[in-house]
């Protein structure tokens, strides 16, 4: 068991910033069952796995080369993982090429997500579109890091399966045919529509909802419908991304 150099220690833990995973194209992963799938649907992207119990080395190497793989302390899993208890299993991982979208999107089902800041919700969602099948899953700039780890683990490795990019609204716009749908209370009841065939719904910030600038420019304004007497003002919005693309199957 060889111990982590101070300078390579140092590196993994500068990947829980967004500047140093941009820096190095690389961002990590913990746990046994999301570094299994990376090392199975995407081999090439997995550079190094740390790992504290030696029980999980054969688990890994039907799928990985053991030369990936080192066996280190607790205590050096403790210093590189971002987890207050660490799950065991650290990958360093490269960063996967950028995706682009078509010049036309008007026949694809897609989310945009609107300034999504906390990054269990965009990692909720972001696995709601991949069991729901959307084709894409478009974010603007102020959105939390797809790599940051916290959406890694909400998504269970949908981050890394969804078509993902960012992209200002007005292109947007331009690629779908105006064919955009935002989510607010004030909206038509979905319940009493039939869903579109095609386009893209957006999702607001937890706190502020579809900025107005996006809603004045929008098809459509779409709801919900809930019984708010009962306290509740709102759905949390990886809960109204569900809601939504149930619906939206149905078209």
């Amino acid at each position: 068991m060889e111990p982590l150099s101070k300078a390579r220690i140092k590196l993994i833990q500068s990947l829980q910033h967004k500047k140093f995973r941009l820096k190095y194209d690389k961002f990590i992963v913990e746990g046994l069952k999301i570094t299994r799938e990376l090392t199975r649907e995407h081999p090439g992207m997995v550079e190094e796995v740390y790992i504290s119990n030696p029980d999980y080395q054969q688990v890994l190497e039907e799928a990985l080369s053991s030369d990936l793989i080192q066996v280190i302390t607790p205590q050096q899993m403790r210093q590189i993982s971002q987890m207050t208890t660490p799950p065991g299993v650290l990958a360093v991982c490269r960063m996967p090429p950028e995706i682009f979208p078509p010049q036309d999107i008007r026949a694809c089902k897609a989310f945009y997500l609107d300034a999504i800041r906390d990054p269990g919700n965009l990692g909720t969602i972001l696995r709601i579109a991949d069991w729901f099948g959307l084709d894409y899953v478009f974010l603007s700039e102020d959105c939390a890091d797809i790599f940051n780890h916290k959406v890694l683990q909400a998504s269970m490795g949908s981050a890394l399966r969804v078509k993902v990019c960012t992209l200002d609204v007005q292109t947007l716009l331009e690629l779908c045919g105006g064919s955009m749908y935002a989510c607010d209370t004030e909206g038509k009841d979905i319940f009493k529509m039939t869903p579109p065939l095609s386009g893209i719904i957006v999702l607001g910030n937890e706190s502020l909802g579809v900025s107005g600038a996006i809603t004045h420019q929008v098809k459509e304004v779409l709801a919900i419908p809930g019984q708010w007497s009962q306290g509740a003002e709102s759905l949390n919005v990886a809960s109204a991304a569900a809601i939504f693309a149930a619906w939206w199957r149905q078209a």
